[in-house]
Protein backbone atom coordinates (compact mmCIF):
# COMPACT_ATOMS: atom_id res chain seq x y z
CA UNK A 1 0.00 0.00 0.00
CA UNK A 2 1.42 3.59 -0.63
CA UNK A 3 -0.26 6.87 -0.31
CA UNK A 4 -0.21 10.00 -2.81
CA UNK A 5 -0.93 13.45 -2.16
CA UNK A 6 -0.40 14.53 -5.45
CA UNK A 7 -2.98 16.75 -7.21
CA UNK A 8 -3.32 14.36 -10.46
CA UNK A 9 -6.63 13.79 -12.41
CA UNK A 10 -7.38 10.13 -12.38
CA UNK A 11 -8.41 10.75 -16.36
CA UNK A 12 -4.39 11.82 -16.58
CA UNK A 13 -3.28 8.56 -15.26
CA UNK A 14 -5.27 6.49 -17.00
CA UNK A 15 -4.30 8.17 -20.19
CA UNK A 16 -0.99 7.87 -19.16
CA UNK A 17 -0.83 4.05 -18.59
CA UNK A 18 -2.90 3.18 -21.49
CA UNK A 19 -1.21 5.14 -23.96
CA UNK A 20 2.10 5.52 -22.79
CA UNK A 21 2.19 9.35 -22.23
CA UNK A 22 3.57 11.73 -19.91
CA UNK A 23 1.66 12.46 -16.84
CA UNK A 24 1.52 16.38 -16.95
CA UNK A 25 2.71 17.32 -13.55
CA UNK A 26 3.93 21.08 -13.15
CA UNK A 27 6.29 20.78 -10.23
CA UNK A 28 6.34 23.54 -7.50
CA UNK A 29 9.37 24.42 -5.18
CA UNK A 30 12.25 23.64 -7.58
CA UNK A 31 15.31 25.03 -9.01
CA UNK A 32 13.85 27.18 -11.72
CA UNK A 33 17.20 25.60 -13.69
CA UNK A 34 18.10 21.94 -13.81
CA UNK A 35 19.80 19.69 -16.01
CA UNK A 36 16.96 18.06 -18.68
CA UNK A 37 17.29 14.28 -18.59
CA UNK A 38 18.14 14.24 -22.22
CA UNK A 39 18.52 10.81 -22.47
CA UNK A 40 15.34 9.78 -20.62
CA UNK A 41 13.49 12.14 -22.96
CA UNK A 42 14.97 10.89 -25.95
CA UNK A 43 13.91 7.18 -25.27
CA UNK A 44 10.43 8.20 -24.89
CA UNK A 45 10.35 9.97 -28.29
CA UNK A 46 8.26 8.74 -30.83
CA UNK A 47 10.75 8.28 -33.79
CA UNK A 48 9.11 10.91 -35.75
CA UNK A 49 10.46 13.08 -32.84
CA UNK A 50 13.77 11.49 -33.00
CA UNK A 51 14.51 11.88 -36.44
CA UNK A 52 13.33 15.06 -37.04
CA UNK A 53 15.91 16.16 -33.80
CA UNK A 54 18.60 13.68 -35.55
CA UNK A 55 18.56 15.72 -38.64
CA UNK A 56 17.71 18.99 -37.62
CA UNK A 57 20.68 18.55 -34.98
CA UNK A 58 22.72 17.22 -37.93
CA UNK A 59 21.86 20.26 -40.05
CA UNK A 60 22.74 22.97 -37.27
CA UNK A 61 26.36 21.52 -36.49
CA UNK A 62 27.46 21.45 -39.80
CA UNK A 63 26.15 24.99 -40.56
CA UNK A 64 28.23 25.88 -37.65
CA UNK A 65 31.53 24.38 -39.09
CA UNK A 66 30.93 25.52 -42.31
CA UNK A 67 30.61 29.14 -40.68
CA UNK A 68 34.14 28.29 -38.66
CA UNK A 69 35.49 27.58 -42.51
CA UNK A 70 33.91 30.50 -43.92
CA UNK A 71 36.50 32.45 -41.70
CA UNK A 72 39.68 31.29 -43.30
CA UNK A 73 38.38 30.59 -47.01
CA UNK A 74 41.91 30.73 -48.57
CA UNK A 75 43.10 28.18 -45.64
CA UNK A 76 41.71 24.85 -48.35
CA UNK A 77 42.47 23.91 -51.74
CA UNK A 78 39.48 24.12 -53.63
CA UNK A 79 37.92 21.54 -56.45
CA UNK A 80 38.68 21.97 -59.51
CA UNK A 81 35.45 22.94 -61.22
CA UNK A 82 34.66 24.06 -58.35
CA UNK A 83 30.88 22.72 -57.07
CA UNK A 84 28.08 24.91 -58.73
CA UNK A 85 26.99 26.23 -55.12
CA UNK A 86 28.04 29.11 -53.29
CA UNK A 87 30.92 29.14 -51.07
CA UNK A 88 29.30 28.66 -47.88
CA UNK A 89 27.19 25.05 -49.32
CA UNK A 90 30.98 24.40 -50.54
CA UNK A 91 32.11 24.07 -47.26
CA UNK A 92 29.00 22.90 -45.67
CA UNK A 93 28.84 20.13 -47.82
CA UNK A 94 33.18 19.49 -47.12
CA UNK A 95 31.43 19.57 -43.75
CA UNK A 96 29.67 16.41 -44.00
CA UNK A 97 32.25 14.90 -45.95
CA UNK A 98 34.82 15.92 -42.86
CA UNK A 99 32.31 14.48 -39.90
CA UNK A 100 31.73 11.40 -42.14
CA UNK A 101 35.23 10.47 -42.88
CA UNK A 102 34.58 10.12 -46.42
CA UNK A 103 37.62 11.65 -47.67
CA UNK A 104 36.89 12.52 -51.44
CA UNK A 105 40.11 14.60 -51.47
CA UNK A 106 38.57 17.51 -53.40
CA UNK A 107 39.20 19.86 -50.68
CA UNK A 108 41.72 19.71 -48.30
CA UNK A 109 42.66 22.13 -44.97
CA UNK A 110 45.77 23.98 -45.70
CA UNK A 111 46.23 26.35 -43.03
CA UNK A 112 46.85 25.97 -39.19
CA UNK A 113 43.31 27.21 -38.61
CA UNK A 114 41.83 25.31 -40.74
CA UNK A 115 43.64 21.99 -39.68
CA UNK A 116 42.10 22.91 -36.38
CA UNK A 117 38.63 23.50 -36.87
CA UNK A 118 38.80 19.81 -39.05
CA UNK A 119 40.14 18.56 -35.85
CA UNK A 120 37.59 19.36 -33.68
CA UNK A 121 34.99 18.94 -35.89
CA UNK A 122 35.84 15.02 -35.92
CA UNK A 123 36.18 14.92 -32.57
CA UNK A 124 32.76 16.60 -32.09
CA UNK A 125 31.42 14.08 -34.58
CA UNK A 126 32.54 10.94 -33.48
CA UNK A 127 30.94 12.05 -30.42
CA UNK A 128 27.77 12.87 -31.89
CA UNK A 129 27.65 9.35 -33.67
CA UNK A 130 28.51 7.09 -31.15
CA UNK A 131 25.66 9.37 -28.97
CA UNK A 132 23.02 8.82 -31.72
CA UNK A 133 24.02 4.99 -32.10
CA UNK A 134 23.70 4.33 -28.08
CA UNK A 135 20.10 6.06 -28.12
CA UNK A 136 19.47 3.66 -31.49
CA UNK A 137 20.69 0.60 -29.84
CA UNK A 138 18.67 1.50 -26.27
CA UNK A 139 15.87 1.84 -28.15
CA UNK A 140 15.68 -1.11 -30.06
CA UNK A 141 16.96 -3.08 -27.52
CA UNK A 142 14.50 -2.05 -24.81
CA UNK A 143 12.26 -5.25 -24.13
CA UNK A 144 8.72 -4.94 -25.25
CA UNK A 145 5.72 -6.87 -24.43
CA UNK A 146 2.75 -7.51 -26.51
CA UNK A 147 0.22 -8.15 -23.82
CA UNK A 148 -3.23 -6.91 -24.73
CA UNK A 149 -6.14 -6.12 -21.93
CA UNK A 150 -9.97 -6.24 -22.75
CA UNK A 151 -11.14 -2.78 -22.67
CA UNK A 152 -13.80 -3.51 -20.01
CA UNK A 153 -14.03 -5.86 -16.75
CA UNK A 154 -16.83 -7.38 -15.73
CA UNK A 155 -18.60 -8.37 -12.45
CA UNK A 156 -20.30 -11.41 -11.91
CA UNK A 157 -21.14 -13.80 -9.50
CA UNK A 158 -18.34 -17.16 -9.13
CA UNK A 159 -19.48 -20.00 -6.43
CA UNK A 160 -22.15 -16.95 -4.79
CA UNK A 161 -19.43 -14.34 -4.37
CA UNK A 162 -19.13 -10.85 -7.17
CA UNK A 163 -16.17 -11.59 -8.83
CA UNK A 164 -14.25 -8.57 -10.75
CA UNK A 165 -12.64 -10.15 -14.14
CA UNK A 166 -10.47 -9.18 -16.61
CA UNK A 167 -8.99 -10.50 -19.84
CA UNK A 168 -4.93 -10.61 -20.56
CA UNK A 169 -3.90 -12.39 -23.93
CA UNK A 170 0.06 -12.46 -25.32
CA UNK A 171 -0.24 -11.34 -28.57
CA UNK A 172 3.14 -12.71 -29.67
CA UNK A 173 2.11 -16.52 -28.15
CA UNK A 174 5.77 -17.32 -26.70
CA UNK A 175 6.51 -18.60 -23.93
CA UNK A 176 6.19 -15.36 -20.78
CA UNK A 177 7.73 -17.27 -17.20
CA UNK A 178 6.93 -16.64 -13.86
CA UNK A 179 3.76 -14.02 -15.10
CA UNK A 180 2.85 -12.27 -12.18
CA UNK A 181 -0.12 -9.73 -12.21
CA UNK A 182 -0.42 -6.93 -10.15
CA UNK A 183 -4.10 -5.54 -9.07
CA UNK A 184 -4.84 -2.03 -7.42
CA UNK A 185 -7.22 -0.15 -7.08
CA UNK A 186 -6.75 3.98 -6.79
CA UNK A 187 -8.54 6.58 -5.39
CA UNK A 188 -9.13 9.61 -2.85
CA UNK A 189 -9.77 8.44 0.65
CA UNK A 190 -10.63 10.99 4.17
CA UNK A 191 -8.20 10.04 6.37
CA UNK A 192 -7.94 11.98 9.66
CA UNK A 193 -9.59 14.54 8.15
CA UNK A 194 -7.10 14.40 5.37
CA UNK A 195 -8.31 13.76 1.98
CA UNK A 196 -5.47 11.74 0.42
CA UNK A 197 -5.05 9.71 -2.89
CA UNK A 198 -4.47 5.74 -2.34
CA UNK A 199 -3.47 2.54 -3.75
CA UNK A 200 -5.10 -0.44 -2.14
CA UNK A 201 -3.96 -3.84 -3.33
CA UNK A 202 -6.97 -6.32 -4.73
CA UNK A 203 -6.36 -10.19 -3.55
CA UNK A 204 -6.56 -12.07 -6.87
CA UNK A 205 -7.26 -15.86 -7.59
CA UNK A 206 -4.06 -15.93 -8.87
CA UNK A 207 -1.57 -13.40 -9.14
CA UNK A 208 0.54 -15.98 -11.61
CA UNK A 209 0.86 -17.72 -14.19
CA UNK A 210 3.98 -20.01 -14.66
CA UNK A 211 3.59 -20.29 -18.34
CA UNK A 212 1.56 -17.42 -20.13
CA UNK A 213 1.11 -18.11 -24.22
CA UNK A 214 -2.11 -17.71 -24.52
CA UNK A 215 -4.76 -15.65 -22.83
CA UNK A 216 -5.61 -14.90 -18.86
CA UNK A 217 -8.51 -14.00 -16.72
CA UNK A 218 -7.47 -12.16 -13.74
CA UNK A 219 -10.39 -12.68 -10.93
CA UNK A 220 -10.29 -10.86 -7.43
CA UNK A 221 -13.63 -11.92 -4.90
CA UNK A 222 -15.38 -9.02 -3.80
CA UNK A 223 -15.52 -10.47 -0.44
CA UNK A 224 -15.89 -8.95 3.07
CA UNK A 225 -12.08 -7.92 2.83
CA UNK A 226 -12.53 -6.71 -0.69
CA UNK A 227 -11.60 -2.75 -1.15
CA UNK A 228 -14.64 -2.84 -3.62
CA UNK A 229 -17.42 -4.42 -1.29
CA UNK A 230 -18.55 -0.98 -0.56
CA UNK A 231 -19.31 -0.33 -4.41
CA UNK A 232 -21.83 -3.57 -4.38
CA UNK A 233 -24.49 -1.95 -2.75
CA UNK A 234 -25.27 0.62 -5.35
CA UNK A 235 -23.93 -1.63 -8.17
CA UNK A 236 -21.82 1.20 -9.22
CA UNK A 237 -17.93 2.29 -8.50
CA UNK A 238 -17.73 5.73 -7.57
CA UNK A 239 -16.16 8.29 -9.93
CA UNK A 240 -12.59 8.95 -9.56
CA UNK A 241 -11.12 5.34 -8.84
CA UNK A 242 -9.45 3.45 -10.83
CA UNK A 243 -8.36 0.12 -10.97
CA UNK A 244 -4.34 -0.21 -11.97
CA UNK A 245 -3.02 -3.42 -13.93
CA UNK A 246 0.54 -4.38 -13.67
CA UNK A 247 1.66 -7.76 -15.80
CA UNK A 248 5.81 -8.40 -15.80
CA UNK A 249 7.39 -12.05 -16.89
CA UNK A 250 10.10 -12.99 -18.13
CA UNK A 251 10.48 -13.69 -22.14
CA UNK A 252 12.01 -16.91 -23.11
CA UNK A 253 13.57 -15.95 -25.97
CA UNK A 254 15.58 -12.36 -24.86
CA UNK A 255 15.36 -13.31 -20.98
CA UNK A 256 14.40 -10.06 -20.14
CA UNK A 257 11.87 -9.00 -17.83
CA UNK A 258 8.61 -7.28 -19.44
CA UNK A 259 5.83 -5.54 -18.50
CA UNK A 260 2.23 -4.60 -19.57
CA UNK A 261 -0.55 -1.88 -17.37
CA UNK A 262 -3.76 -1.41 -18.20
CA UNK A 263 -6.68 0.56 -16.17
CA UNK A 264 -9.83 0.44 -15.51
CA UNK A 265 -12.19 3.48 -14.53
CA UNK A 266 -15.81 2.97 -13.45
CA UNK A 267 -17.02 3.31 -17.25
CA UNK A 268 -15.07 0.56 -18.16
CA UNK A 269 -17.34 -1.93 -15.33
CA UNK A 270 -19.61 -4.34 -16.79
CA UNK A 271 -22.07 -5.55 -14.00
CA UNK A 272 -24.15 -8.98 -14.09
CA UNK A 273 -21.86 -9.72 -17.42
CA UNK A 274 -19.64 -12.83 -18.56
CA UNK A 275 -16.87 -12.72 -21.27
CA UNK A 276 -17.37 -14.41 -24.13
CA UNK A 277 -15.26 -17.58 -25.28
CA UNK A 278 -12.67 -17.00 -27.59
CA UNK A 279 -10.60 -19.94 -27.72
CA UNK A 280 -10.95 -22.68 -29.68
CA UNK A 281 -9.37 -24.91 -32.23
CA UNK A 282 -9.56 -24.83 -36.58
CA UNK A 283 -10.17 -28.19 -38.50
CA UNK A 284 -6.52 -29.26 -38.24
CA UNK A 285 -6.44 -28.80 -34.22
CA UNK A 286 -4.54 -25.91 -33.99
CA UNK A 287 -5.57 -23.71 -30.87
CA UNK A 288 -7.33 -20.44 -32.11
CA UNK A 289 -7.77 -17.09 -30.70
CA UNK A 290 -10.73 -14.67 -31.86
CA UNK A 291 -9.11 -11.24 -31.06
CA UNK A 292 -11.85 -10.09 -32.66
CA UNK A 293 -14.74 -10.85 -29.86
CA UNK A 294 -11.99 -9.84 -27.12
CA UNK A 295 -13.80 -7.42 -25.60
CA UNK A 296 -16.91 -8.81 -26.13
CA UNK A 297 -19.34 -9.51 -23.00
CA UNK A 298 -22.62 -11.26 -22.30
CA UNK A 299 -24.83 -10.03 -19.96
CA UNK A 300 -26.38 -12.39 -18.05
CA UNK A 301 -29.87 -11.42 -17.21
CA UNK A 302 -30.76 -11.13 -21.13
CA UNK A 303 -28.10 -13.66 -22.46
CA UNK A 304 -27.52 -10.70 -25.10
CA UNK A 305 -23.92 -9.78 -26.36
CA UNK A 306 -22.01 -6.51 -25.60
CA UNK A 307 -19.35 -5.50 -27.95
CA UNK A 308 -16.96 -2.63 -27.27
CA UNK A 309 -15.35 -1.07 -29.83
CA UNK A 310 -11.11 -1.22 -29.53
CA UNK A 311 -9.31 2.17 -29.51
CA UNK A 312 -6.29 2.34 -32.39
CA UNK A 313 -2.81 1.92 -30.02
Amino acid sequence: MSDENAPTSMTSLSRMIKSDTQLLVRPLGTPRFRAPDMYHQLLRASWLRLTFYFLTTFFLFNCLFAGLFMLDTHGFTHPDPVIDAPRFWQFFFFSIETVATVGYGNMVPLSLYANIVVAVEISLGILFFALVTGIMFARFSRPTARILFSKVAVIEPVEGVPTLMFRAANQRHNLIFQAAASVSVLGDETVEGSRMRRFRDLALVRDANPIFTLTWTIMHPIDEDSPLHQWLDSREAPEGFEIIVVLSGVDERTGHTIHGRWAYTPRDLRWNARFVDILGKDEHGVRTVDYGRFDEVRDLAEGKPQVEARART
